[in-house]
């Protein structure tokens, strides 16, 4: 270990030491907001999420609102760092020459046993903890060691209200239809808009590039391919890493489609334990979501095929080598608009109707369709209305490509709402309470 290039290291991560301003982006992400309500608990604070979502730029946001010479910032990203003895070694650094009260910690699920290592700093210095991972079962994993000391934020991709604010047009909705209205003359500005945020919106570096090029190349190279060719090997010690990359590369191409383990097993030449292996890997990856049949019984939620689906779009797009012109071919987008408001259920009925997502708002069912395209029959929603009789459902949303408006059908509440326009008001108002006039 070379302390001296550690130590020059630590100054350089910290310019708030010698009375610099560190230089960070001025907008901040929805979760800074949460992050900083809990900065005086003494509780680790932990933030995991995907490659390039901006965990680091948070870190710092939050750093640069602390007194200098009470916080340190050190990234484990390089791999001659992911080392105990670094992680000790910076820390007593702190503790002997500052003011140490908060200390921020980048990637550290590199560190083998690093959880042990801040259990003995927390339990015996009087230190905040604020540390990110791109690996989700690493952080899970610490809860165990950390029973009581952690409290875990996810990091998502970035939404559509964030992907707006960071091109200069911030948005706040307090009443959807008021909303709606209010922008109805601009409407064709936040259409294109969404196309944009579509094809490459999940990270915050290109959101305002142009070259196509460059952003299927950017999302490959420096957000898949290294997860898969470094992260997930470097953690869980496979030896296929091109299956992997094909099967993830499989999934771009069929995300919201049902998947089988036998089906992927002979495709990719894989026993079935190994498949269920890599489908987990890219889960806690953050590149894949997964989602179950909406069930009261748990061992059928278990037993049933699954979905998964790409965590964003623009991902798809990139690996798919796909151009802009993708994203006016209905038939396919319907797929990866899904993607975007998939949640931990869907729903089939045995004649294979199938509701794309369920949602639980105030523990209740709200059954949500997908019907990206310019014409929609009472037939597109045959199991939509099922599924309400079945569970007693008085309300239930299609999610479509331009369609607004509210219609009483066989008693229910059938709210048709442009993507773009949900994509603004999910989890920021209340959904049970959806309505147009």
């Amino acid at each position: 270990m070379d302390k001296e290039y550690i130590i020059r290291l630590l100054h350089t991560f910290n310019p708030q030491w010698e009375g610099k301003k560190p230089d960070i982006p001025g907008f901040k992400r929805e979760l800074y907001g949460e992050i900083k309500k809990d900065m005086d608990k003494k509780q680790i604070i932990a933030i995991t999420g995907l490659r390039r979502t901006g965990k680091t730029t948070l870190m710092k946001q939050v750093l640069s609102e602390l007194p200098n010479k009470s916080c340190m910032y050190f990234s484990f990203d390089e791999i001659d760092l992911q080392k105990k003895e670094v992680l000790r070694f910076v820390m007593d650094y702190f503790l002997n020459n500052f003011d140490a009260k908060y200390i921020f910690l980048d990637e550290i699920h590199y560190i083998p046993d690093w959880q042990g290592i801040l259990k003995r700093y927390y339990d015996t210095e009087n230190l905040k903890f604020i540390i990110s991972g791109s690996a989700s079962m690493q952080i899970k994993k610490s809860r165990e060691s950390l029973a009581g000391r952690i409290m875990s934020f996810y990091l998502p991709t970035l939404s559509f209200r964030e992907f707006l604010g960071l091109t200069g047009e911030p948005v706040k909705i307090k009443d959807l239809d008021k909303f709606y209205k209010q922008v109805l003359p601009r409407k064709e500005f936040f259409e294109n808009q969404f196309k944009e945020y579509l094809f490459k919106g999940a990270f915050p570096e290109i959101i305002k590039e142009k070259n196509e090029e460059f952003i299927r190349k950017y999302i490959t190279d420096i957000v898949v391919k290294k997860i898969i060719f470094e992260d997930i090997p470097e953690i869980y010690r496979i030896e296929r890493k091109s299956t992997l990359y094909e099967l993830y590369k499989y999934i771009c191409k069929e995300s919201s489609n049902l998947f089988e383990m036998k089906n992927l097993s002979g495709l990719f030449n894989l026993n079935i334990d190994t498949v269920s292996k890599y489908l987990l890997y890219l889960d806690l990856s953050y590149l894949t979501k997964k989602s179950e049949i909406y069930s009261k019984s748990i061992a059928t939620r278990i037993r049933k095929l699954k979905k998964f689906y790409v965590v964003h779009p623009s991902i798809a797009f990139a690996m798919l080598d796909y151009s802009k012109n993708i994203l006016d071919v209905e038939q396919v987008m319907g797929l990866y608009i899904e993607s975007l408001f998939s949640d931990k259920f869907f729903w089939r009925t045995k004649e294979k109707e199938e509701i794309d997502v369920i949602l639980e708002i105030k523990g209740k069912p709200l059954p949500v369709e997908i019907k990206y395209r310019n014409k929609i029959t009472k037939k597109d929603f045959g199991g939509l209305l099922k599924f309400c009789d079945k569970f007693k459902c008085k309300k239930g949303l299609i999610i479509t490509k331009d369609m607004y408006k509210q219609e009483n059908i066989e008693g229910k509440e059938i709210l048709f709402i442009p993507a773009w326009l949900f994509s603004l008001c999910l989890d920021k108002i209340d959904i049970d309470n959806l309505q147009c006039n």
